[in-house]
């Protein structure tokens, strides 16, 4: 039963905060492509190279560094608007699909272990207002699954 307690735990909190991963995914797909990094590099070249110039008495040569270094700019924000386009329609599928999958689990699990105790309470401690609550479909003292679940579904939206 501890399996029980350790999946039912991590699917819970998957769900309450299911933006650890999706931003992840979308850290690594964000990432710069080989192309991206060279353009950098060639742009801050030529940055520096520009910087050697001065613009009013060499402006042609300013000027012409300024058109590749428009360029390279150009060239860069294409591909960041190609790569972002499909990323957050990605980031709110992973989000909300790692949400659906993880409450489907849990209400599937919820489902097959409903009369499954997870745990026993010694005999000493009472939870008398609450003992039918806790351990619904049991005898007393038991944590039964759901009540664990639904415990852990409001420990983890809790936590921010």
């Amino acid at each position: 039963m501890v399996y029980l307690l350790i999946i039912s735990t991590a699917l819970s909190f998957l769900s309450a905060h299911p933006s650890t991963i999706s931003n992840k995914f979308l850290k690594w797909n964000s990432k710069a492509t080989k192309e991206e990094r060279e353009l950098l590099q060639q742009r801050s070249v030529l940055i520096a190279d520009q910087r050697q110039h001065s613009m009013v008495d060499q402006f042609a040569k300013y000027s012409k560094l300024q058109r590749r270094i428009n360029a390279i700019d150009e060239k860069l924000k294409e591909q960041k608007d190609q790569k972002n386009s499909p990323t957050v329609l990605y980031f709110l599928l992973s989000k909300y699909g790692i949400q659906m999958i993880c409450g489907f689990c849990l209400l599937m699990l919820t489902l097959y272990y409903r009369r499954t105790t997870l745990f026993v309470l010694d005999d000493n401690i009472d939870l008398s207002p609450f003992n039918y609550l806790i351990s619904f479909p049991n005898e007393k003292n038991c944590v039964s699954f759901h009540f664990w679940v639904m415990t852990c579904n409001v420990v983890a939206r809790l936590i921010k």
